[in-house]
Parts: structure tokens; C-alpha cells; sequence
């Protein structure tokens, strides 16, 4: 049990953290580093998921020194925006930029290698640039993911692979799409990502959904259906919480989520919301 936290299942919150804030990108803090993880570890946060287009960019002296006063951990770098900023992508038919984009997810994990945290490849993938494509692109992903996921592997950091909506991402959009993918090309050393916000968008039905990715499941953003914090829309987070309780989860949640209606308000709204779905009403915790 995360006694920080408080919730009956060995599960760790996340909070986002990128440099600035941004009211349509899902990250719900920035700004002074050691003022944010203080809020976020008085709040109940077991730890932190960094949002940089570039390690390079993160200032790790001041979050570390944060991290250690307030006994915060990294669980997770986000990635995506190494192509949101710069275009890099996996599947990119010029091996330039493939190569650049590989050679970036490699300093992500020598960055998270430290702080035994987990590098998700989300956006990052690429999009198709025309369905005739697939195929030579699923190659070129299967490829570069092997290529990092066994880099990764060498230097004890797991791989997520995110499964992200249409609108987002225009290819393995569904977790059972995503899945396949990582199980049909035994990718190593990688598990997959699921994202509330994406899956109320994508699969059918979210609980089955989790059941069948079983113990491939090796990361949770929550954000509720209109992507504000958890309890803010209309996604029954408690069915959630008993799915992931069946497949006995207990890796790290995140709180992926719009910084609205501001980050204080999302940050404290979303952590009561989780231990809302998460504290059973009848064990006396709650």
C-alpha cells in the first residue's frame, strides 16, 4: 500500500509536470519545480511524469532536489512531444529522422534510468502518411521499437506503448489493436499503455478491454471523458478501478488530464476522484 496515498491496492499516483502549462495539452502542472512537488506530495502524489520534448531540456537538479525533500519518485518521461515540437517519428519514411527519433527515446532512457522510471512511446510513433503505407510503416515501428525496447532493457527501464485515439494518432488506436502489435512482433522489454480518455473514445468496452490486455497493462493515465480530471465527466471510474483490481495491477496512475478549470483545482480534483473509484465504500477508508 502507497501510504501517501492511501488507497488499499499497491498503486503509486503520478502527477504531470511539463515546463509551462498549456490549457489543450494534458498536463496538469508547471511552473517552479520544488513549489509544484511540494503541492502535489501535501496533496497525496506518490510521484511525478515528466512532459519535455527533450531530456536535455529538463532541469533535474531542481526536480531531484524537490523529489528527495518531499519523497516523491519519477514514474514515467512522456515523449510525445519530440514529435508535437520537432516531427520526429518512428515510422517516418526518411531514415534521418528515424534515426533521430530513435536516438531520442535512447536519452530518455538514459534519463529515467536513474530514477527507475518508465519511457512511454505515445505520439511519438508517427502518423500514416496514407493507409496504402501501413504495412512498410508497422515494419519501421516494430523495427525502431525493438531497437529502443531492447536498449531500455540493457539499462533496467520498461517501455509503454500508448494506445491513442484516432483524432490524435490515425493508426492502433484501440488497446486491442495496440496489443496485437506488441504481442504479434514479441516486442521485448515493452507493455502497453491505457489512457481513460482515449479508450471512452476507441473501445467498445473499457473493462474488456483492460481484461484482455491482462498483464500486458504496464501503465494507467486517467482523465475523465471530456479530459478534465477524474469525476469531471462521464466515465464510471469505479468500474474501472474494479477491472484493474481483478488483473491485480499495481503499477503507477497518472493524471494525464487538461489543467482546467486551473492546475490547483485539476490537481486536487483528481486525486480525490481517484481515491473516489479506487477506496471501496465499505471498507472503512474511504
Amino acid at each position: 500500500m502507497s501510504i501517501k496515498n492511501g488507497l488499499t491496492a499497491k498503486i503509486k499516483l503520478s502527477a504531470t509536470l511539463a515546463a509551462e502549462l498549456n490549457p489543450s495539452a494534458p498536463v496538469i502542472m508547471a511552473g517552479n519545480p520544488a513549489e509544484r512537488i511540494a503541492l502535489a506530495s501535501k496533496l497525496g502524489y506518490d510521484d511525478i511524469e515528466l512532459h519535455w520534448a527533450d531530456p536535455a531540456q529538463i532541469p533535474f537538479a531542481k526536480i531531484s532536489a524537490a523529489c528527495k525533500e518531499n519523497q516523491m519518485g519519477i514514474s514515467a518521461f512522456a515523449t510525445g512531444r519530440a514529435y508535437v515540437q520537432e516531427g520526429l517519428s518512428l515510422i517516418h519514411e526518411e531514415i534521418e529522422n528515424r534515426t533521430a527519433a530513435i536516438k531520442r527515446l535512447k536519452n530518455f532512457v538514459d534519463a529515467a534510468s536513474p530514477y527507475e522510471a518508465i519511457v512511454i512511446i505515445g505520439c511519438i510513433r508517427g502518423n500514416l502518411a496514407s493507409e496504402a503505407l501501413r504495412p512498410s510503416a508497422l515494419e519501421r515501428l516494430a523495427n525502431s521499437t525493438h531497437i529502443i525496447a531492447e536498449y531500455a532493457q540493457a539499462r533496467n527501464v520498461g517501455i509503454v506503448f500508448e494506445a491513442i485515439n484516432r483524432f490524435e494518432n490515425n493508426y492502433l488506436n484501440t488497446a486491442q489493436e495496440t496489443a496485437a502489435f506488441i504481442r504479434e512482433n514479441n516486442l521485448p522489454n515493452t507493455k502497453i499503455l491505457l489512457d481513460t480518455f482515449h479508450m471512452n473514445i476507441e473501445d467498445a468496452d473499457m473493462s474488456k478491454a483492460i481484461l484482455d490486455c491482462g498483464d500486458l497493462v504496464g501503465y494507467i493515465h486517467i482523465a475523465d471523458s471530456n479530459r478534465h480530471f477524474a469525476g469531471a465527466g462521464h466515465i464510471n471510474l469505479k468500474e474501472i478501478a474494479r477491472t484493474l483490481k481483478s488483473i491485480n495491477y499495481q503499477g503507477s496512475i497518472s493524471a494525464e488530464c487538461l489543467p482546467l478549470p486551473d492546475s490547483e483545482t485539476a490537481l486536487s480534483g483528481w486525486i480525490q476522484g481517484v481515491k473516489n473509484a479506487f477506496m471501496e465504500e465499505n471498507d472503512g477508508k474511504s
